[in-house]
């Protein structure tokens, strides 16, 4: 089985398109370029997958006992 390699233009778009953060040419660019790369292809739906899976785990309410020991760990700030 061969490895694809690192994609330097993955690390250049990726967040940006992720967060929405490009303007529509560089937008169709990256998504071109998404539709092409298979590594960055990988990359975009494990990032989108891992982002899904946060948002999900931030709206579950935390229990009272947990959220009491991470309180007892803060420190004061100086």
């Amino acid at each position: 089985m061969a490895f694809e390699s690192i994609c330097e233009k993955c690390e250049e778009v990726l967040q940006p398109y992720l967060d929405r953060e490009l303007d529509e040419a560089e937008r169709r660019e990256a998504q071109a370029h998404l539709d092409e790369c298979g590594y960055c292809a990988k990359r975009y739906h494990f990032e989108e997958d891992l982002r899904r899976f946060v948002r999900q785990a931030c709206d579950e309410p935390m229990r009272p006992e947990l959220k009491a020991k991470l309180a007892a760990l803060r420190t004061p700030l100086l």
